[in-house]
């Protein structure tokens, strides 16, 4: 898994970056196949932005958060990303079950 970091107007220090590999490798459980993670990460005044896509295999997921530290927007804009990745796997699960009745049921 590749994790790539784009800092605007701000400088991507050791620790953010640390930050946000540790939680992003738990991604690796949810999703298959990840080929790469791209991590932007903004400042205008006092707002501070983070924009995490996660591109895989089976499609590509976008999550932003802005707050005033960019620790917490960071870990905000993980959490959206990880609730898209928990709903599409509960769609495909319930999709294969609807399949597995429908074939059992005929």
């Amino acid at each position: 898994m590749k994790i790539i970091f784009t800092g605007r107007r701000v400088e991507v220090t050791e620790s953010l970056k640390k930050y946000a590999e540790e939680r992003l490798q738990k991604m690796s459980t949810y999703v298959d196949d990840i080929i790469d993670i791209h991590t932007t990460l903004s400042v205008e005044k006092h707002r501070h932005q983070a924009d995490v896509v996660l591109k895989s295999r089976t499609g590509a997921f976008i999550a932003s958060a802005e707050t005033d530290d960019m620790y917490q927007s960071l870990s905000q804009a993980i959490d959206k990303l990880e609730t898209q990745v928990h709903k599409k796997q509960g769609r495909r699960q319930a999709s294969r079950t609807r399949e597995t009745e429908v074939a059992a049921g005929e």
